[in-house]
Protein backbone atom coordinates (compact mmCIF):
# COMPACT_ATOMS: atom_id res chain seq x y z
CA UNK A 1 0.00 0.00 0.00
CA UNK A 2 1.74 3.08 -1.16
CA UNK A 3 0.83 6.52 0.59
CA UNK A 4 0.02 9.54 -2.15
CA UNK A 5 1.74 12.54 0.27
CA UNK A 6 5.24 11.80 -1.11
CA UNK A 7 5.02 15.04 -3.57
CA UNK A 8 2.57 17.06 -0.64
CA UNK A 9 5.70 16.97 1.60
CA UNK A 10 8.00 18.25 -1.12
CA UNK A 11 5.97 21.41 -1.02
CA UNK A 12 5.43 21.71 1.57
CA UNK A 13 9.11 21.72 3.15
CA UNK A 14 10.00 24.79 1.26
CA UNK A 15 6.69 26.90 1.87
CA UNK A 16 7.41 26.44 6.05
CA UNK A 17 11.26 27.49 4.91
CA UNK A 18 10.20 30.28 3.00
CA UNK A 19 8.22 31.31 6.16
CA UNK A 20 10.31 30.68 8.68
CA UNK A 21 13.53 33.03 6.56
CA UNK A 22 10.63 35.80 6.35
CA UNK A 23 9.93 35.79 10.19
CA UNK A 24 12.36 38.35 11.12
CA UNK A 25 11.34 40.57 8.37
CA UNK A 26 8.12 40.10 9.62
CA UNK A 27 9.25 40.86 12.93
CA UNK A 28 10.97 44.10 12.32
CA UNK A 29 8.05 45.33 10.03
CA UNK A 30 5.59 45.27 12.94
CA UNK A 31 8.42 47.12 15.46
CA UNK A 32 8.14 50.76 15.52
CA UNK A 33 10.95 52.44 16.72
CA UNK A 34 10.81 54.51 20.15
CA UNK A 35 11.23 57.82 20.16
CA UNK A 36 14.34 59.10 22.02
CA UNK A 37 13.32 61.10 25.78
CA UNK A 38 15.30 63.99 26.00
CA UNK A 39 13.82 65.10 29.51
CA UNK A 40 11.97 63.51 32.01
CA UNK A 41 11.16 64.26 35.47
CA UNK A 42 12.78 61.33 38.17
CA UNK A 43 10.31 58.80 39.07
CA UNK A 44 9.53 58.27 42.98
CA UNK A 45 8.15 55.53 45.35
CA UNK A 46 4.52 56.72 46.34
CA UNK A 47 4.74 57.37 50.18
CA UNK A 48 1.34 55.46 50.90
CA UNK A 49 1.72 52.62 48.98
CA UNK A 50 5.97 52.24 50.27
CA UNK A 51 4.07 52.44 53.70
CA UNK A 52 1.56 49.88 53.04
CA UNK A 53 4.01 47.54 51.87
CA UNK A 54 2.74 47.77 48.68
CA UNK A 55 4.79 46.72 45.16
CA UNK A 56 4.14 45.81 41.66
CA UNK A 57 4.21 46.43 37.98
CA UNK A 58 2.11 49.33 36.23
CA UNK A 59 1.73 49.33 32.39
CA UNK A 60 0.71 52.57 30.64
CA UNK A 61 -0.05 53.25 26.85
CA UNK A 62 1.89 55.93 25.79
CA UNK A 63 0.62 58.20 22.86
CA UNK A 64 2.81 61.15 22.11
CA UNK A 65 1.93 64.27 19.63
CA UNK A 66 5.84 64.10 18.09
CA UNK A 67 7.18 66.03 21.48
CA UNK A 68 5.48 65.50 24.36
CA UNK A 69 2.77 62.41 26.01
CA UNK A 70 -0.75 63.59 24.64
CA UNK A 71 -2.16 60.65 26.32
CA UNK A 72 -1.08 58.03 28.83
CA UNK A 73 -3.72 55.89 29.77
CA UNK A 74 -3.14 52.63 32.82
CA UNK A 75 -3.72 49.28 31.09
CA UNK A 76 -2.72 47.65 34.81
CA UNK A 77 -1.32 47.77 38.29
CA UNK A 78 -2.21 48.84 41.29
CA UNK A 79 -4.13 51.99 41.41
CA UNK A 80 -1.74 54.28 43.30
CA UNK A 81 1.57 53.17 41.91
CA UNK A 82 -0.25 53.22 38.38
CA UNK A 83 -1.29 57.04 39.46
CA UNK A 84 2.70 57.83 40.49
CA UNK A 85 4.40 56.27 36.80
CA UNK A 86 1.20 58.25 34.50
CA UNK A 87 2.08 61.55 36.31
CA UNK A 88 5.77 60.86 35.83
CA UNK A 89 5.19 59.65 32.00
CA UNK A 90 3.63 63.54 31.57
CA UNK A 91 6.84 64.98 31.97
CA UNK A 92 8.55 63.17 29.82
CA UNK A 93 9.86 65.38 26.05
CA UNK A 94 11.22 63.42 22.99
CA UNK A 95 13.07 64.58 19.83
CA UNK A 96 10.57 65.49 16.99
CA UNK A 97 9.34 62.45 15.78
CA UNK A 98 6.09 61.10 13.99
CA UNK A 99 2.69 60.22 16.41
CA UNK A 100 3.48 57.13 18.30
CA UNK A 101 2.02 54.72 20.42
CA UNK A 102 3.91 52.19 22.80
CA UNK A 103 3.78 50.53 25.97
CA UNK A 104 5.95 51.50 29.17
CA UNK A 105 6.43 49.20 32.11
CA UNK A 106 7.12 50.24 35.37
CA UNK A 107 8.31 47.98 38.46
CA UNK A 108 7.82 48.99 41.97
CA UNK A 109 9.66 47.07 44.37
CA UNK A 110 10.79 47.47 48.39
CA UNK A 111 13.71 46.46 49.29
CA UNK A 112 13.95 44.54 52.54
CA UNK A 113 14.84 46.65 55.82
CA UNK A 114 16.54 45.10 59.39
CA UNK A 115 16.79 47.59 62.45
CA UNK A 116 19.42 47.04 64.91
CA UNK A 117 18.82 46.08 68.74
CA UNK A 118 18.19 49.30 69.58
CA UNK A 119 16.23 50.87 66.57
CA UNK A 120 18.44 53.50 65.59
CA UNK A 121 20.09 51.74 62.91
CA UNK A 122 17.49 50.61 60.12
CA UNK A 123 18.57 49.62 56.60
CA UNK A 124 18.49 47.56 53.60
CA UNK A 125 21.24 45.10 52.30
CA UNK A 126 20.81 47.01 48.63
CA UNK A 127 20.67 50.80 47.89
CA UNK A 128 17.64 52.75 46.61
CA UNK A 129 17.51 53.18 43.06
CA UNK A 130 15.92 53.78 39.84
CA UNK A 131 16.89 52.04 36.76
CA UNK A 132 15.45 53.77 33.27
CA UNK A 133 15.43 52.06 29.99
CA UNK A 134 13.87 55.20 28.56
CA UNK A 135 11.10 55.17 26.88
CA UNK A 136 10.08 51.19 27.56
CA UNK A 137 10.93 50.09 31.52
CA UNK A 138 11.58 51.98 34.70
CA UNK A 139 12.44 50.53 38.02
CA UNK A 140 12.14 51.89 40.83
CA UNK A 141 13.44 50.75 44.20
CA UNK A 142 13.07 51.93 47.48
CA UNK A 143 13.63 50.95 51.22
CA UNK A 144 10.63 49.25 52.48
CA UNK A 145 8.78 51.66 55.65
CA UNK A 146 9.25 49.99 58.96
CA UNK A 147 8.25 51.10 62.16
CA UNK A 148 11.34 49.69 64.95
CA UNK A 149 10.80 48.93 68.20
CA UNK A 150 13.45 47.20 70.05
CA UNK A 151 11.52 43.85 71.06
CA UNK A 152 11.07 43.29 67.43
CA UNK A 153 14.47 44.48 66.52
CA UNK A 154 16.00 41.68 68.62
CA UNK A 155 13.92 39.05 67.34
CA UNK A 156 15.19 39.91 63.82
CA UNK A 157 18.61 39.21 64.95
Amino acid sequence: MSKSHGPRSRVTVPLVLSIFAMAPLIGSAQQTDLPKVVSASVPFYPQIPRHGHIEGVVRLRVLTDGARVANAQIESGQPMLAQAAQENVKTWRFETHDRTSFEVTFRYQLLQTTCDATCKKCESAERPSILLKLPGEVEVNAEEAVVCSASAAKKQQ
